[in-house]
């Protein structure tokens, strides 16, 4: 017990202190004055891994040494932090710092890039396009071309924009690409055929023109390569080949998508065709097909889950000297039949020839966008819409 002995006279300014001083000499006689302990784990020690340690790694960490999860990574338009994460020849890490959200793996280039599985098709970007970081890599730097099978939101990485861009040392081709920053050049076409679920790549593809007909000009509307499998049907050459990219317009490939969806509750699980893209006259004209203007598609036929194939050579019942045409009787001659009709009443397609139409379309459907068009071709007694080409 601790006993102070005051003197009257000056006992109410003490009695003041020991009423202040009180608790604290309490706490000390009871429990005495802990020294700091070399080993204590609390926030205040040097040791200490919380928040406030500087070897901490949360996200208030510096050193912060994960990558941004958007994408896949090691390979050309990759997220990097460096170099070593850009595992190909001659990668190099484009920083943050210098305007590259996420960091981006490039590389130098001159005219091509190399290309990897599972990855987006890559470019090589002209040097005048391009930040100082990624011009200072020579002629042109390599950059990932827009993918909206990958990034169905944009065609790139967030922060990056799908933009067309010219190639290094060839400025009269143009590709798509994803550069930082916002801007874009992808239509509401692209955006509506990423919402569906069809995987793409939008192009740029060049006017051109037969070589026999220079007066005539091949011309694609937003033109894309449409990848297989189309929402789940795999795309195959008559010859039973697996197509990896067909080319066309934006419009072709919704309305691909249409008839794949169309037939797909019959079990059809592949599309087999003679093409889409072709720059040329319809035979035997000098008018332009509608495969020149890439809104076209040669259907042969298709092939079912439990491997039956109907083909349009094989299963079609009558031809174009059957007036009337002759009413299909068979499982597959009644299937194709009535896949052309939905077609042309959902409004999938504007043309649509059979084996009926000529002997030039006894092996296939064509279909195409012809403007202002709405026709098939099926000889029952009258044709249905306008007299079309031959094609």
């Amino acid at each position: 017990m601790i006993v102070l002995a005051l003197p009257a006279s000056r006992m109410p300014s003490q009695l003041l202190a020991l009423l202040v001083l009180a608790p604290l000499l309490f706490s000390f006689a009871c429990y005495g004055v802990e020294r700091p302990d070399d080993d204590d784990t609390s926030l205040a020690d040097d040791d200490d891994a919380s928040l406030a340690d500087d070897d901490d790694t949360s996200l208030a960490d510096d050193d912060d040494t994960s990558l941004a999860d958007d994408g896949p990574l090691g390979f050309v338009g990759s997220p990097c932090l460096d170099d070593s994460d850009c595992q190909f020849d001659g990668g190099v890490c484009l920083q943050e710092d210098d305007g590259f959200p996420g960091g981006s793996c490039s590389a130098d280039c001159d005219l091509y890039c190399p290309d990897r599985e599972g990855h987006p098709t890559t470019f090589c970007v002209e040097e005048a396009a391009l930040l100082p970081a990624a011009a200072s890599l020579g002629d042109g730097g390599c950059f990932s071309r827009c993918d909206l099978g990958l990034f169905p939101d944009s065609g790139c990485r967030p922060g990056y924009g799908c933009r067309v861009e010219a190639r290094a040392n060839e400025p009269a081709t143009e590709m798509y690409v994803c550069l930082p920053g916002e801007e874009s050049d992808i239509s509401s076409c692209h955006i509506e055929l990423a919402e569906r679920g069809v995987e793409f790549e939008p192009t740029v593809r060049a006017d051109a023109s037969p070589a026999d007909h220079p007066n005539l000009t091949c011309h694609i509307e937003e033109p894309v390569w449409i990848k297989s499998p189309v929402l789940g049907t795999e795309l195959r050459y008559y010859d039973g080949t697996l197509t990896e990219k067909v080319l066309g317009s934006c419009d072709m490939a919704h309305s691909l998508a249409d008839t794949v969806l169309d037939v797909q509750p019959y079990g059809v699980t592949d599309l087999l065709h003679i093409g889409t893209y072709n720059c040329r006259v319809i035979a035997g004209t000098t008018t332009l097909s509608r495969h020149g203007y890439g809104d076209a598609i040669d259907i042969y036929g298709f092939r079912f889950d439990d491997g039956t194939q109907w083909t349009l050579v094989d299963h079609w019942e009558g031809g174009p000297d059957d007036i009337p045409a002759v009413t299909p009787v068979t499982e597959p001659g009644v299937f194709l039949h009535d896949s052309a009709y939905r077609w042309h009443d959902e409004g999938y397609w504007s043309t649509i020839l059979t084996p009926n139409f000529n002997n030039a379309h006894d092996n296939h459907f064509h279909v195409d966008l012809t403007p202002n068009q709405n026709f098939i071709e099926l000889r029952t007694s009258s044709w249905i819409g306008p007299a079309p080409y031959f094609d």
